[in-house]
């Protein structure tokens, strides 16, 4: 599997980076854009600012949004991917709305199994995580668990538990009190994690806990 995990897109700092992450000509890419995150959201510059991010490395990104969508159209037109890029907003929503339309189990698969690349921008990250239960953690900046999940499972691409916009020096205490056995990859913005086929990488500050 191939992933790559950030707090806040694609920026300047992580093109290189992600450019030979994708090992592919921009042009050549075909990267869906998943929005829905930020659908129950009133700032959407975060969401254009994304969209920009990959324009800049020469990426025409497709917007995908969840919404309305039906299992059958997600599994045809999700099919010839390259890249399925899950954006921010709230954490708790995209399950829910993944989950309804049978979204996780047709990328589940497509990543795992058909080479598909994943990437997220901080829900879209949280949701490569075993549970999402991260976006809860923080304090004024948490997601709000609006739609009342209790069941907070995820794709679990990956053996940690990914937490987003990190600031160490505010979040660290309170990270540490929710520790298990399971250790946090803590992404400040402008940072990532690449994982390729078993091989975890960090791009800036990432802090494992």
């Amino acid at each position: 599997m191939k992933l790559f995990l950030t707090s806040s897109c694609v920026s300047e700092n992580l093109r290189e980076p992600f450019l030979k992450f994708l090992g592919k000509e921009p042009k050549n890419i075909k990267l869906y854009f998943i929005p829905t995150a930020s659908d129950v959201e009133d700032e959407k510059f975060y969401t254009c600012k994304s969209m920009d991010d990959f324009s800049a490395i020469g990426i025409n990104p497709i917007w995908y949004s969840l919404k309305f969508k039906s299992k059958e159209q997600i599994a045809k037109e999700l099919a010839d991917a390259d890249v399925i890029w899950i954006n921010g907003g709230n954490t708790f929503y995209l399950l829910d709305v993944a989950r309804k339309t049978d979204f996780m189990e047709t990328v589940d698969d497509l990543v795992r199994n058909k080479g598909v690349m994943y990437g997220g921008t901080s829900a879209g990250s949280i949701l490569a995580s075993p549970t999402i239960e991260a976006a809860g953690w923080g304090g004024d900046g948490a997601d709000k668990n609006t739609v009342e999940l209790t069941d907070l499972t995820s794709f679990g691409f990956v053996p940690f538990t990914t937490h987003v916009h990190y600031e160490p020096e505010i979040e660290k205490a309170d990270l540490l009190s929710h520790k298990t056995v399971t250790p946090f990859y803590a992404i400040p913005d402008g940072c990532a994690v690449e994982v390729n086929n078993g091989n975890i990488t960090t791009h800036g500050d990432v802090e494992i806990l």
